[in-house]
């Protein structure tokens, strides 16, 4: 593997699965919180079965969130986030938040933290997942409650507080530097910020209680005069008491309000011509206590929850018709959906290099390396001229950076045809209607070391990825159906590859004035055969070593017995302070491997550093040093 420069940001991540109790499949499912009963119930979205109350949470529930394979739960009392696997519904861990505080709202600041509101404290708590604890404190409006991150940005609704809801406005804050940009005022008691497909930002303020004062006020984040500052350059009256709102990529705004003793409302309007569909006291109505919105961007599904009847309501966006209403729990209230976790699957399973080019933007890598693993992004709205541009989604290599992903529970196989298909963010561009090309050079590699280069010309762009717009991600295995990059081994006379380099073009060719760096959001296998290979470079057994070094997540130790030995398992900081051990028992002879997750003692994740792992064989001792980066 080629070394990287101490100087260049790099990331090393190798996916090792160290409990075979978690090789197991888990469907795609829609978790909801019962503020009232003080639990999750699922509802399996690929079959429709419905669990009821599967996991206790915390006396005051407020909001869940999902994560790739996690959940987190946001718990007012006790004031805590709760890190819960989604695979075994266990809580993995319990982060503490500011006592007294009522933490009310989340939101994820890349993969590595989360802001969360603090209602009575005026504050936002800036809450690191690595190191399990609030790291800062960012001082914002009154009772703040509605947050919503967006690129670099992060609004905050401050409410104003009950009940005059006096100073009402939103918070800017530069997610960079955790530091306040602007604050603007707006209608009373704002609830929730939500971006909008025109590129404007709306909030819904509901209005002092059991008024008819409801508005959604428009926020142009670069507004003229200055065009350099973000403005309200809008207010749209809605009336009623609204509690949350939702906007689709087409345009329509859909408000649910709690309703009366039958019903809850449910007004729907296009924000582009702001005509009502369903105007402010010609409501649909949908269920009593209606809360909260969770649009599921895969499938375009909408779905209400309804706290006063312990249900959730599938509805149609266009409409607002109740399409079917599920029972969940008492007080149903948030809701998330966890996409399917499969044990073996043809996306890309780890990053094996990273380096930058020069320069680089560092757009997504708030969110490296999970945006390039796994699936493109799932929404419907996605394709040739509406890509996955997002941070959560795609990684820019930066000018001639490069990027090598690697196949850990499978690897691609020659098959008929196209064997993978790279996914990079390429649109038509509106104003020629020609693709925004962002190419790259692609080769591939059974040994991590050795990459056989796939055949390009600069001229007719044939051979290169980052050139085909993605058409859809409902079918990403099928390259007719998904678009994208597809390439064949067979054009590099391979059998099989378990890595896939991507090269930014850089200086090689010069892409045009509209087009730029590679940006990278997916690599599938067409063709996989699902196994483990061992990809370990060739190390003497005799000896200890492992592998990943360095690594972030965990690492594979390994080593080899001449007969049956008696095997103890100690990770030791430099300093000498032992951190963790394993009595391993009795093992037979042959070659052996132990996964050491990173962790301590104390189930934490030990820090950044150099750590040595010494085997004890029955008195006799064997040592390798370890490195871990996060």
């Amino acid at each position: 593997m080629r070394r990287i420069h101490p100087l260049q940001f790099f990331v090393l991540l190798i996916v090792v699965w160290c409990n075979a109790g978690d090789a197991r499949d888990v469907p795609r499912t829609l978790y909801v919180e019962n503020s009232l009963a003080r639990t999750l119930s699922r509802v399996n979205l690929e079959t429709g079965v419905i669990h009821q109350n599967v996991l206790e949470l915390g006396q005051v529930p407020n909001q869940v969130l999902a994560y790739r394979e996690r959940l987190y739960v946001l718990n007012s009392s006790p004031a805590e986030i709760m890190v819960i696997a989604a695979r075994t519904l266990t809580v993995e861990s319990r982060i503490a938040l500011p006592e007294g505080s009522n933490p009310y709202h989340m939101a994820l600041v890349g993969s590595r933290r989360l802001y969360v509101t603090l209602l009575l404290a005026n504050q936002v708590a800036i809450v690191d997942l690595q190191k399990q604890r609030v790291t800062g404190l960012i001082q914002v409006g009154m009772a703040p409650q509605g947050i919503l991150v967006d690129h670099q940005t992060a609004m905050v609704a401050n409410t104003g507080g009950y009940p005059s809801y006096a100073g009402s406005s939103v918070t800017f804050i530069d997610t960079r530097t955790d530091a306040v940009t602007a604050e603007l005022p707006v209608p009373a008691n704002p609830q929730v910020v939500r971006a909008g497909p025109d590129y404007r930002f709306y909030v819904l303020c509901s209005g002092a209680w059991g008024a008819d004062g409801g508005q959604l006020a428009v926020i142009d984040p670069w507004a003229p005069p200055s065009y350099a500052a973000p403005a309200v350059v809008d207010t749209i009256a809605v009336g009623g008491y609204p509690g949350d709102l939702v906007l689709l990529p087409d345009g329509t705004a859909l408000v649910c309000e709690w309703g009366d003793a039958a019903n809850g409302f449910l007004y729907i309007m296009n924000i582009h011509t702001r005509q009502w569909q369903a105007p402010p006291g010609q409501p649909v109505r949908i269920g009593r206590g209606a809360m909260r919105f969770l649009h599921d961007a895969g499938t375009g599904d909408l779905y209400v929850s309804n706290f006063d009847q312990d249900t959730i309501q599938k509805i149609a966006p266009a409409s607002g018709a109740v399409l079917a209403t599920l029972p969940v729990g008492d007080g149903a209230q948030d809701m998330a959906i966890v996409e399917r976790i499969q044990a073996h699957d043809p996306w890309a399973d780890a990053v094996a290099d990273f380096t930058p080019g020069s320069p680089w933007s560092r757009s997504g890598y708030d969110f490296f390396p999970d945006n390039v693993l796994g699936p493109p992004d799932p929404g419907r709205a996605v394709g040739p001229y509406t890509p996955a541009n997002s941070p959560h989604e795609v990684l820019s290599l930066g000018h001639g950076g490069s990027i090598t992903l690697a196949f850990t529970d499978n690897r691609i196989i020659d098959g008929p045809g196209d064997d993978f298909i790279v996914f990079e963010n390429v649109f038509i561009n509106l104003w020629n209607n020609e693709p925004f090309i962002e190419a790259g050079i692609v080769a591939v590699s059974q040994d991590g070391v050795n990459f056989a280069t796939f055949p390009y010309d600069t001229l007719t762009l044939s051979g290169l990825a980052g050139v085909s717009p993605v058409k859809s991600t409902l079918y990403p295995t099928d390259p007719v159906a998904s678009g994208g990059d597809a390439f064949d081994l067979a054009t590099v006379g391979l059998a099989w590859a378990q890595y896939v380099r991507i090269t930014d073009l850089g200086d090689i060719w010069q892409e045009g004035l509209y087009n730029g760096d590679f940006d990278l959001d997916a690599v599938v296998a067409i063709h996989s055969q699902e196994e483990i290979i061992d990809t370990a470079p060739p190390a003497a057994l005799s000896d200890l070593a492992n592998y990943p070094n360095p690594f972030n997540h965990s690492t594979l130790l390994r080593f080899a017995l001449e007969t049956e030995q008696t095997v103890v398992l100690r990770i030791y900081a430099i300093t000498g302070q032992m951190v963790h051990s394993m009595a391993l028992g009795q093992m037979g002879a042959g070659e052996k491997s132990i996964c050491w997750d990173g962790r301590g003692r104390d189930g934490r994740r030990v820090g950044s550093g150099v750590y040595v792992a010494e085997l004890d064989i029955a008195g006799v001792k064997r040592h390798c040093k370890m490195t871990v980066i996060r």
